[in-house]
Order: structure tokens, then C-alpha cells, then sequence
């Protein structure tokens, strides 16, 4: 049987700008990632529009409504101020009305801490981290089940009850069993990298990271109206830049037929480059290297591909965000120098 799309409505507090803007990406990623319907103000409200009409409605309506919190939003909730006052008098007024055993109400903690940014009235709600802008993808892939209402985590089977006089049944022998079954594990994905499959799926990896380069690079020009810029000779390099910075991105294999020894060298960049001969060079000053990551290919439990970088591990889409949030950070560091107090 088909899933049924569920609802959701987002309640959240107008804290600045990249609040605002976290909330929108959120409400675009559920909605394209996932197929879940998201009732968002950004989305339905306009001037003239009735909010407190849009709020009942949306609550009403939704499946689920994920309250996101922040200080801000706990201030406004408690003390019953603007739209997120209005709100938090509906949210408690269901949550006191609803079955216990319905979970309807998704608290998200975005900034703080449940004791800073949890409102009284949820402070018995066990909350969904989204604190950490590095396992966004992750906790978004465990917000989309818990909407859909599927386990984050599938419980096991009943096991039969054990005889306890077995010698089998030791606590050091299952340690040891585990121990040999991920050594086996670690083997099959370190077998796969070192071999022409292996090279296969790193070439397809980047192909999907140029093809996501060139997309966000597009998507952000004709957004923004700044010069957002990508380039590339091949699958092995890329840049992308805008402004008075760049990123450069350089792929090196030790062997065309494993991904064994397949690094993603990653170089931030104060200045503009573009390519030539494989490398980058600069169009007018010298560039400043202001950082420099080295992404190691590998694979996880699942096969899915990941690069480790020192004891973190990104997936390609991670990279290519982090590099755009790079670019727009100096941007906006360079062009704010100008600005007014």
C-alpha cells in the first residue's frame, strides 16, 4: 500500500534573518526530500492575510506540527506575545485535550538548550535535536519518519528464551563474535573500494557532486543576484566562486581502478581563480588559502559514500553546503564592513 503524504505545520519564532532562512530550507527540504506537505507563514501569508485564522487552521489541518525552539521562542510562548503566543495557546490547549499516547507535537531544538528554549508547556516532551548544522541531513532523515510515523529505529525480533547452562551464553563470547562480524563487515567495504567497482561508485559520486555544484551555483546567481560562478575541466577539479573568494576542489587517485587511495582536497580562498591545466590561478592578486580540507572517499555500514576529515564524516551534498556557506560568510563579512551601525 502507498504511503499517505502527511502535514505539517511549522510554528516558530521570527528570530533574525538566518533563523528565518534555516526555517525556509527546512520547511523546502521536507517538502522536496520527502513528499511531506508543510504549512509554513513564509509560504501562505501576505498582506492583508488573517494570521490568527492561518494559525487555527494550520494546526487543525496539520498532521504534525513541529515547534522549533529557540530563547526567543520560549519568551514569546510564556509570556504569550505575538503570533508564537497565540500559537503556544492552541498548542497547549490540544496537547492538554489529545490522548497521551498520539503524538502530534514535534518539538525541534535549533538553539540552546531544553532548559533555554523549551516553554513550560512542553518541558514533559522529549525534543528532536537539530542543534548541530553538521548532522543536519541525518536528524533530517529522522524527522521525515517520525511524521511518517516510523520508527527512527526498527525493533528486533523476540529472540527465543536461552539456556543459561550453555557455555555459549557469555558475555565475552558475544563481544568477540561481534568483534569477528565487523571485522568481516570493515573487510567487504574495504574489498569494494579496492576495486574497479569501487572506482565506478567514485566516479558516479562525482558526477553527482559536479551536477550539484553546477545546480547550486545556478540556483544562487539567479537568487541572489551575486556572482555566483562554477567551473570545471573534469571530474577531477572544480571551482566555485563568487565575489572576492573561492573554493577549489581537486580529486587525486593513486590507481584508476580502486578508490583506495581517492582524496578530495578542498582549498578555501580569499580571491578569485579560475582553471588551467588542471590547477587554479588567480585573475588578478595571489589568493590566500584561508583553510584547506582533505576529504578521504569511503563507505559506511550502508555502502552509502562519505569522506572522512580528521574524525568527521560528510556526505558529498555536506561538502558542497558547507563550501556555499563559506562563500557567503566572507561575502558577507567583506560587504558588511561598509555598513551603517
Amino acid at each position: 500500500m502507498a504511503e499517505s503524504r502527511k502535514t505539517v505545520f511549522i510554528s516558530y519564532s521570527w528570530d533574525n534573518p538566518e533563523h528565518q532562512d534555516w526555517v525556509l530550507n527546512l520547511a523546502k527540504d521536507l517538502t522536496e526530500k520527502y513528499g511531506i506537505i508543510v504549512l509554513l507563514d513564509q509560504y501562505q501569508l501576505h498582506t492583508g492575510s488573517d494570521l490568527p485564522y492561518f494559525m487555527e487552521q494550520s494546526i487543525e489541518k496539520a498532521d504534525k506540527v513541529l515547534i522549533i525552539l529557540t530563547p526567543n521562542y520560549k519568551a514569546r510562548a510564556e509570556e504569550r506575545k505575538k503570533g508564537v503566543g497565540y500559537e503556544s495557546t492552541m498548542i497547549t490547549q490540544e496537547i492538554f485535550e489529545s490522548d497521551i499516547t498520539k503524538i502530534k507535537f514535534l518539538p525541534i531544538l535549533r538553539i540552546g538548550t531544553s532548559e533555554t528554549s523549551s516553554p513550560k508547556f512542553l518541558k514533559s516532551k522529549i525534543y528532536h535535536n537539530m542543534v548541530d548544522d553538521r548532522k543536519y541531513f541525518d536528524e533530517l532523515l529522522k524527522l521525515a519518519k517520525l511524521i511518517y510515523d516510523h520508527p527512527v529505529h526498527v525493533k528486533p525480533e523476540l529472540g527465543s528464551i536461552p539456556d543459561f547452562n550453555e557455555p555459549s551464553i557469555d558475555p565475552i563470547i558475544d563481544k568477540a563474535k561481534a568483534l569477528i562480524n565487523e571485522k568481516k563487515i570493515n573487510q567487504e567495504l574495504n574489498a569494494i573500494i579496492d576495486s574497479f567497482n569501487g572506482a565506478v561508485i567514485l566516479k558516479n559520486e562525482m558526477e553527482t557532486f559536479h551536477k550539484q555544484l553546477n545546480e547550486k551555483a545556478n540556483l544562487y546567481k539567479k537568487s541572489t543576484g551575486l556572482n555566483f560562478a562554477y567551473e570545471t575541466n573534469d571530474l577531477s577539479n572544480a571551482v566555485i566562486r563568487c565575489e572576492k573568494f573561492s573554493v577549489f576542489f581537486e580529486l587525486s587517485v593513486e590507481y584508476s581502478n580502486s578508490a583506495k587511495q581517492a582524496f578530495l582536497d578542498e582549498k578555501r580562498l580569499e580571491g578569485i581563480v579560475k582553471l588551467h591545466n588542471y590547477n587554479f590561478v588567480a585573475t588578478n592578486t595571489k589568493p590566500a588559502v584561508l583553510k584547506n580540507n582533505e576529504y578521504k572517499f569511503d563507505l559506511d555500514y550502508s555502502k552509502n559514500v562519505v569522506w572522512k576529515c580528521d574524525t568527521l564524516k560528510f556526505t558529498t551534498t555536506e561538502i558542497i553546503q558547507n563550501a556555499f556557506v563559506f562563500l557567503i560568510g566572507e561575502i558577507e563579512a567583506d560587504i558588511s564592513k561598509d555598513f551603517r551601525d
